[in-house]
């Protein structure tokens, strides 16, 4: 009797035992789980972040962005959409004028520019009937300017060479991503009243201020396209002129 109760006890151990050891085994299969789980997760986000950013990035750009572009040109703006390029691993946003919704433009993180931040606003609304009343008033200022070249491009579209004593626009501080407009005219620097043409420039700094309209002007003189004496006086978005 006493061995069979010796028997029964030891079945009954042995019984709680595999129990046990099933018990930890579920146990451990979910922690497995869960933790195969958690890294799949984690990897999914890091692997969406590195492709569309982050939510609190596109937050905090979203802002900084309507703040910048109300504050350049002193207007309000319509900010769409933000986008992550992966490519550059910058945001950038779309917007256009509140009343010119046609007017559509980016704006992107520049680490070349002060602000932190570049848009193509000026060569969207150049481009557009806007600009008629700037390009009457320049004209009026400068009546032989070369009209084929009188037009608005991003710096890093332009890949032209302006001759080898012709500063780069690294020298004057200014980002590939900022616009630029040419006033070519077809003169030697030297034989013309250079004292009436930096007063041009003062009127006409003067108006695209007041006018909100920031953007990089080069007024270039010279009397060939290679000539390697041309001149050229920038205007820049701040208003400032600076000859080289």
């Amino acid at each position: 009797m006493l061995e069979g109760i010796r028997k029964t006890c030891e079945e009954y151990y042995s019984y709680n035992i595999l129990i046990i050891k099933e018990v930890r085994n579920i146990k451990a299969t979910k922690i497995i789980l869960l933790v195969f789980a958690g890294l799949i997760l984690a990897f999914s986000f890091y692997a969406y972040t590195v492709f569309y950013g982050t939510p609190w990035g596109k937050e905090k750009h979203e802002e900084n962005m309507q703040t910048y572009i109300s504050e350049k040109y002193q207007t309000e703006f319509v900010l769409t959409k933000i986008n992550y390029n992966f490519l550059s691993e910058t945001y950038q946003g779309y917007a256009y004028p509140k009343d010119h919704s046609n007017l559509l433009f980016i704006i992107e993180q520049d680490a070349d520019s002060p602000s932190g931040y570049s848009d193509n606003y000026p060569k969207v609304m150049w481009d557009s009937e806007l600009s008629s009343n700037l390009k009457a008033q320049i004209k009026e200022l400068f009546p032989n300017l070369d009209e084929g070249m009188f037009k608005a491009l991003q710096i890093k579209d332009k890949g032209e060479i302006l001759g080898r004593t012709i500063p780069t626009y690294e020298d004057i501080n200014v980002s590939l991503l900022s616009t630029s407009i040419p006033i070519d005219i077809k003169a030697n620097w030297s034989k013309i009243n250079q004292h009436n043409e930096l007063q041009k420039m003062k009127k006409l700094s003067r108006f695209l201020q007041e006018a909100r309209f920031p953007v990089l002007i080069e007024v270039r003189y010279y009397e060939t396209e290679l000539d390697e004496h041309a001149k050229v006086i920038f205007i820049t978005e701040k208003g400032d002129i600076i000859e080289k």
